[in-house]
């Protein structure tokens, strides 16, 4: 792996094209958009020219604070997509898993700092709650670089590093909208929602892409709205956790026809409500992230999901430790980098079904 001939180009050349697309910020001007919608952009897989020295000339030292690993395989993507990345530039990334707790996520937080890390990633667990970390990573002068999870503007990350989760809420609404069109015509459609965690903001933005790209299609094609939204409820990203949601949902409505699910690592829960409560195979489902195991559900028509958009942990995990390395050193950020996020259906899942993969 290069390192140190052609070091500069790539550094300027990446930030160069996200600045372009996304709006920038300094490590130490603290402007950040992450509120803003924002064109996507996709970083360039060539780190080979990445220099891995800080200001000072020495080793970067990158510490990850992960809101949880346990129980979700896409969070467990996201940690080895950036140890994956961290490896290659030759970097030092200290991951802390703060297992959904947020004082725990604090607390960790003080650690990476007296470990001497030069900049912090962090996936906050709770947007607010984390703000007393951000105020010490401020006071400490440590880049903040946030991954995922939106945080409160308050703390003033230097980048925010995520899909765009309204417009990854709003093709998949928009989709499912189609499919429903082609079944049940401009009939009144009963749906549920299964998000993640009240009043989060991811959760939040999924909801209303889910809605917006719903409503627009209808409206487009029939010049009117549809949706009987029957509930919502919270599966905290987990399958256990969405399992008595969606069992309790479509227990109380037998006529239920469409669930909109905000991630498809909470699929296997619904899946499992819906055979418990025969509904599978009766019901068109919606969902966001793209995984293996969703493409395949996809392929098989009984299952009832139309579609998935795709919102790679990896290429998030990865992002974020290149953002993270041109903190540290100093660079010129984007304040928002949205990954890209193509739409997988009937038309493309077995194209892009990889059996091999770890996501």
């Amino acid at each position: 792996m290069k390192k140190k001939g052609a070091i500069k180009v790539f550094s300027l050349l990446f930030t160069l094209s996200l600045v372009a697309m996304t709006g920038c910020s300094t490590a130490t001007s603290g402007n950040s958009k992450q509120n803003s919608p924002q064109s996507q952009n996709q970083a360039t897989d060539d780190t080979s020219s990445l220099k891995v020295q800080n200001t000072s000339g020495k080793k970067i030292v990158i510490g990850f604070s992960q809101r949880r690993v346990a129980g979700s395989d896409w969070y467990t993507n996201l940690v080895n997509g950036a140890s994956a990345e961290a490896k290659k530039d030759g970097v030092d990334l200290t991951v802390l898993d703060a297992q959904g707790d947020v004082a725990k996520q604090v607390s960790d937080v003080q650690d990476l700092i007296s470990r001497g890390a030069n900049v912090v990633i962090m996936n906050p667990q709770d947007s607010s709650g984390v703000l007393p970390a951000a105020k010490q990573l401020k006071r400490s002068k440590i880049p903040l670089v946030v991954v995922n999870s939106n945080i409160d503007p308050k703390a003033d990350p230097v980048s925010f590093v995520s899909d765009d989760p309204r417009d990854t809420g709003y093709k998949s609404g928009w989709t499912l909208a189609k499919a429903a069109s082609e079944k049940y015509g401009n009939k009144v459609i009963k749906a549920a929602m299964i998000s993640g965690y009240p009043k989060e903001v991811v959760s939040q933005y999924r909801r209303n892409g889910f809605i917006a790209g719903w409503t627009d299609f209808m409206l487009e094609k029939y010049g009117k709205g549809n949706l009987d939204l029957v509930a919502e409820r919270f599966g905290e990203w987990l399958p256990d956790k969405t399992l008595p949601e969606m069992q309790d949902i479509s227990t109380a409505n037998p006529d239920l026809q469409v669930i909109f699910c905000a991630s498809d690592v909470m699929l296997p829960g619904i899946f499992t409500a819906l055979k418990n409560t025969g509904h599978y195979g009766k019901v068109l489902i919606g969902s966001m992230d793209g995984t293996k195991d969703a493409l395949k559900e996809i392929m098989d028509p009984q299952s009832g999901l139309v579609v998935t958009v795709s919102n790679d942990p990896r290429v998030q995990g990865a992002d974020a430790v290149k953002i993270a390395i041109m903190a540290a050193q100093g660079q010129q950020v984007p304040s928002t980098h949205y990954i890209p996020n193509p739409v997988y259906t009937k038309d493309n899942a077995k194209q892009m079904y990889d059996p091999k993969s770890p996501y």
